[in-house]
């Protein structure tokens, strides 16, 4: 089973989509007028004095409630997802949720319960910034049919991201795409109001573009080939939730030699599949490729062909991938499992969260080192990378012997 590595930028395209639908883009001038106690035409002409820095206070605390609910749904929905996705059901079932989100919008399906709803309206103005923080989050947890699907295929995005801080950085980013806009329009009305005018006539036409866009999702996930919403050009060129996650070390992750240029890595103790130790010191006078994954990271799972490749091709020059989980877990069995879908043609082995501390790995998954033949760490990365990525910190090394590469400490 390959995985993929989710990009934000669906996220926010998300968010920026529901602004545009017909449940909130009619809708925005009201709740601003609602928040900051300023009528459409007192906004529209500007003459009230503040009334700008009302707008934006309140908008900001209205933006802060619902970011409230969609986080949390977002970060649940990850912390879950991480435990199930390896069930085959699970992503089923989730694909074709997200596909009749996605017929909903379209027009081509009628669910009865995503035309019910459950916001309050009242023409009493909130009491300053908690009031509308209170209203952002009533407004997100009774939400409207039209913007229901939309959310629903990112919460499903979220379930299948590998991990509560993926879902916590996707439901971030879709929160983003909703406010920036929303905001926007609290500082230009006049300009909103115009581009309403012109846009109305258009907003079926962004139902079904949404549609679309939750129907491939939706695909996507049921085939278990989400990878390719970031493949190409978008990998390249456009973050994605695990690498906006990663914080690296304040401190080095290992001994200083004495030369004091590169690091040592530490001589760790981990376990084979079969219950054997492994020292890493056995591995000196090869360069070493060591990837601290887990079964959960879908990130992870998108470098195992990667590294099948240049353990074939390299391993002749010297060359050894280790992969190395400290999950809790990632049992020998779960790993086992897990490599009757995906195939590791490199070294597995079980490490405790010490092993993860010697190293001074931060939060987040994939962290990958390369080692010298003399066991200096020569670099490091957080997040994933391709092959070619990892080849131009590889054979640099493996055209040194041991000699040259102790004298370049």
């Amino acid at each position: 089973m390959q995985n993929s590595n989710i990009t934000v930028w669906i996220a926010f395209v998300a968010g920026g989509l529901s602004f545009l639908s017909p449940c909130v883009l009619p809708l925005v001038p009201g709740y601003i007028s609602l928040m900051s106690g300023i009528s459409v035409d007192n906004l529209k002409e500007g003459t009230r004095t503040g009334a700008r820095k009302a707008v934006m206070l309140n908008s900001l605390a209205f933006n802060a409630g619902l970011s409230v609910i969609f986080l949390t749904l977002g970060t649940a929905a990850g912390w879950v997802g991480a435990a199930v996705i390896n069930n085959f059901w699970v992503r089923l079932i989730g694909g074709l949720v997200i596909i009749a989100f996605g017929l909903q919008l379209i027009g081509l399906l009628k669910i009865g319960a995503l035309y019910k709803d459950t916001r309050m309206f009242s023409n009493e103005k909130p009491r300053g910034l908690l009031g509308s923080l209170t209203l952002g989050i009533a407004f997100a947890a009774g939400w409207t049919p039209c913007i229901g699907p939309i959310l629903g295929g990112i919460i499903g995005l979220a379930a299948t991201s590998g991990g509560w801080r993926s879902g916590l950085t996707l439901s971030a980013f879709y929160s983003a795409g909703l406010a920036v806009p929303f905001l926007l329009t609290g500082l230009g009305i006049n300009q909103f109001l115009g581009f309403y005018s012109k846009f109305r006539k258009h907003l079926h036409k962004v139902e079904v573009v949404s549609g679309i866009v939750l129907i491939t999702i939706g695909l996507l996930v049921m085939t278990n080939r989400t990878t390719l919403l970031t493949s190409g050009w978008v990998a390249k060129y456009i973050p994605n939730a695990e690498n906006l996650i990663k914080v690296k070390p304040a401190t080095p992750p290992a001994t200083t030699s004495s030369a004091g240029q590169y690091p040592l890595a530490p001589d760790v103790e981990l376990t084979t599949l079969d219950g054997k130790a492994y020292h890493l010191r056995d591995l000196h006078g090869r360069v070493v490729l060591i990837n601290f994954w887990a079964t959960w990271c879908i990130p992870c799972r998108s470098e195992v062909p990667e590294f099948n490749a240049m353990q074939q091709a390299l391993e002749p020059k010297g060359f050894t991938v280790i992969g190395v989980s400290t999950s809790a877990g990632d049992t020998p069995a779960a790993i086992q499992e897990f490599q009757k879908d995906v195939k590791q043609n490199y070294t597995v082995l079980r490490g405790t969260d010490e092993v993860g501390t010697k190293f001074g790995n931060g939060p987040g998954l994939p962290i990958t080192y390369v080692i010298d033949r003399t066991g200096h760490i020569r670099q490091t990365f957080y997040g994933p990378r391709t092959r070619e990525a990892f080849e131009a910190a590889v054979k640099p090394l493996l055209d040194e012997t041991a000699a040259t590469a102790k004298n370049g400490d």
